[in-house]
């Protein structure tokens, strides 16, 4: 009886830690953290936020992915240089004015996407998924212009302008990504993928990411991913909750 019971407890021990090593790998969860983008040809900017994740497997394969995020940033940047002399009232040269031109740049960025894909089990400790998606991103610009010309203290002229814009892309996009676990709460992942901004001059880039997982508890996560898509890059670091 106590060997038969004995049995019992270590299948069940082995079933739960082989179950809670599954777990890590859900494709079940929600996630929200920071996120921050680096542009390419605009390195002054680095648009950061919030960005959100889910996922939810709803079929012995197949699961539902989404992702949300709005970063901003504002960059104002100063330029001087001399400008006409200026005279006393006897024509003595006192000097030169100084035109300052003061630039003030603001960029939000919104960008959603969801998506369908599917999961292949290489083992209780490797899984890959395919996952295609479609979404959005959209890009307001805000730009104000203003000039003081000037002499010491004294005001001689100043006018300011302000130009603002808005850009939508369409995103359609494809991955493959392979999730491994190197120890029962630390799991590896990397990705490539295809992505197309569809408006009037779109792109078509090449994906790659790479990312970690810790977690603390079984439904608990510590998320750290970065992604480059060419032309700009991402860098998350996210809470995840396995459910």
């Amino acid at each position: 009886m106590k060997y038969t019971l004995l049995a019992c407890a270590l299948s069940l021990a082995s079933t739960a830690v082989m179950a809670e090593n599954t777990s890590l790998l859900s494709y079940d969860f929600v996630e929200a953290g920071y996120k921050k983008t680096e542009i390419d040809d605009f390195d002054e900017l680095s648009p950061k936020g919030y960005g959100f994740n889910f996922s939810k497997q709803f079929a012995e394969n197949w699961y539902v992915t989404g992702h949300y995020s709005i970063l901003n940033d504002d960059v104002t940047a100063t330029n001087e240089f001399n400008g006409s002399g200026v005279y006393d009232s006897n024509d003595n040269y006192l000097g030169d004015t100084v035109i300052a031109y003061t630039f003030d740049y603001d960029v939000d960025m919104t960008r959603y996407e969801i998506g369908l894909g599917y999961i292949y089990s290489l083992s209780d400790r490797t899984k890959v998924d395919f996952s295609a998606k479609i979404g959005q991103l959209k890009i307001e610009t805000d730009l104000n212009v203003k000039e003081v010309v000037s002499y010491q203290d004294q005001v001689f002229n100043s006018f300011s302008e302000n130009h603002s814009n808005s850009e939508t892309a369409d995103i359609l996009s494809a991955n493959a990504q392979i999730r491994h676990l190197l120890t029962d709460s630390f799991e590896i992942n990397a990705g490539v993928g295809y992505e197309r901004l569809h408006d009037e001059e779109s792109e078509n880039n090449a994906v790659f990411h790479v990312g970690a997982n810790y977690a603390f508890t079984p439904a608990w996560l510590i998320s750290a991913s970065y992604r480059d898509a060419n032309d700009y890059s991402d860098l998350a670091l996210s809470v995840r909750y396995n459910f």
